[in-house]
């Protein structure tokens, strides 16, 4: 599904490219990322009794079949856990100026700050040295820090290793994130002053600033099976698709080939076209129904 859709006095769709949505097999599909275990659990259940499948993860080729995902390694581990052999994606290119790579920052709660700081030192390879914010920031830009941490009385340490090749900066950077999505609690932010994070997480002790990656890191990291820890890379997509509640018995195996599948997804969407039951939103929007 990647004709045009025409502009219309309704309002209810008003794009120059409609998304490509696509059925592929869950084995086709490759992750750059660790999933979470703090979000694939719940998420699990939330499908399992919704019976529909809310957001497709987005996907990018890399070769003739395997395609890497962008963005939903928690849902590509969900259906995989429920059983389900196909899964519904958005595909993109990766290449155009439709898809921004960001960066997500972790703010950790329920977690003292000493003994974090703590499960720090002992990551193998990792040294923590105290530094102030505009160095940390600067080192970070610069790569020559793996990250830098900012603690609830603004203290700030920045992270480093001696270990320089890809493999070994990446597993020491899991190490890190290792440290507190077992015993504390993880939430993404874009910020790293802290008086900004306790607004939103009132229960928060840490901040934990991760580098700008670029397209052709998350590329090899998905390649080379060199997978990031859960929740850093933030990709921005102009014109996502969101609740789309595909019913998930379409997702499953049933004697239907993947060009069947796919032949009744697009007559899915024409019926919601139809129906105007999809509608176009150009602004930033927050949902409060995830």
């Amino acid at each position: 599904m990647s004709e045009p859709v025409s502009t219309s006095a309704t309002r209810h769709v008003v794009v120059e490219s409609f998304p490509d949505l696509q059925i592929l097999p869950l084995d086709y599909l490759v992750p750059h990322e660790q999933h979470d275990d703090q979000r694939s659990g719940p998420l699990i259940e939330r499908i399992r009794e919704a019976g529909i499948f809310l957001n497709p993860p987005v996907v990018a080729p890399m070769d003739d079949r395997r395609y890497v995902i962008l963005d939903g390694a928690n849902r590509h581990f969900a259906l995989k856990a429920l059983g389900y052999r196909y899964i519904l994606v958005q595909v993109v290119d990766y290449e155009s100026d439709a898809v921004h790579l960001g960066t997500w920052f972790h703010v950790i709660s329920d977690l003292a700050a000493a003994e974090f700081m703590d499960e720090l030192r002992d990551v193998e390879a990792l040294t923590a040295s105290p530094t102030d914010l505009l160095s940390a920031r600067a080192s970070l830009a610069r790569r020559e820090a793996l990250a830098y941490v900012v603690l609830s009385d603004h203290e700030v340490y920045l992270l480093e290793t001696h270990w320089g090749d890809l493999a070994h900066r990446t597993r020491t950077l899991c190490g890190i994130v290792d440290t507190y999505k077992r015993r504390g609690t993880l939430n993404r932010i874009s910020t790293d002053h802290f008086s900004a994070a306790r607004e939103m997480y009132p229960t928060a002790v840490a901040i934990v600033v991760f580098p700008q990656y670029l397209p052709a890191e998350i590329m090899v990291a998905a390649r080379d099976r060199l997978f990031l820890p859960p929740g850093l890379t933030r990709h921005m997509i102009q014109g996502r698709a969101l609740r789309v509640s595909y019913p998930l018995s379409e997702l499953a195996e049933n004697g239907d080939t993947l060009e069947e599948k796919n032949r009744h997804l697009k007559t899915w969407i024409q019926q919601r076209l139809a129906d105007k039951r999809i509608r176009y939103y150009a602004e930033p929007s927050y949902l409060f129904d995830e």
